[in-house]
């Protein structure tokens, strides 16, 4: 199992596929926050806020990442999150491929049925501190609504015109 290399720069895990989706999820404005420090992580989390809901990556090892997207509520931990509406475990290729490809929240195709957290989505309270939080530049920040919200635009135009439904 390939762990975190010690390097602060997240884009690079040594596999080329895995580190231009790694460069496309910063791009699309995630905090990133590293556990242990930036020079030598022992994990990442990356949290993307949506208001209500949070998109969330936590990636351990290149063959060890969950990505998910949870409820926000009051008490909500970002280490430790109760509920999630939905999650991907796998490598990191996979794992980033499906956040990256996960519905706007408001997409009628977006998950929205609540189920307990799965334990991977946990992280250690040994491996939390200490947390070097990196948060996205403004551009970024809403890049990933820009983008999302472009696509359920355009769903929700391909939707009117198959009904002959119009606004």
């Amino acid at each position: 199992m390939k762990r975190l290399s010690p390097s602060a720069d997240l884009s690079d895990l040594g596999v080329p596929e895995v580190d231009a989706l790694l460069v496309a999820v910063t791009r699309d404005g995630f905090t990133l926050r590293y556990c242990n420090g930036p020079r030598e992580p022992t994990l990442i989390v990356g949290t993307y806020e949506w208001g209500s809901w949070l998109d969330i990556l936590v990636i351990r090892a290149v063959d060890d990442v969950i990505s998910a997207r949870i409820p926000v509520t009051a008490s909500t931990d970002v280490f430790a999150p109760d509920t999630i509406v939905w999650a991907y475990v796998g490598d990191a290729e996979h794992a980033l491929r499906a956040l990256l490809e996960l519905p706007h929240p408001d997409s009628p195709q977006a998950p929205k049925a609540p189920v307990p957290a799965p334990l991977s989505l946990h992280v250690p309270a040994a491996r939390e501190a200490p947390v070097t939080v990196r948060p996205p530049t403004a551009l970024a920040a809403r890049a990933r609504q820009i983008r999302l919200g472009a696509a359920l635009l355009a769903n929700t135009a391909d939707d009117q015109t198959e009904t002959g439904i119009s606004r």
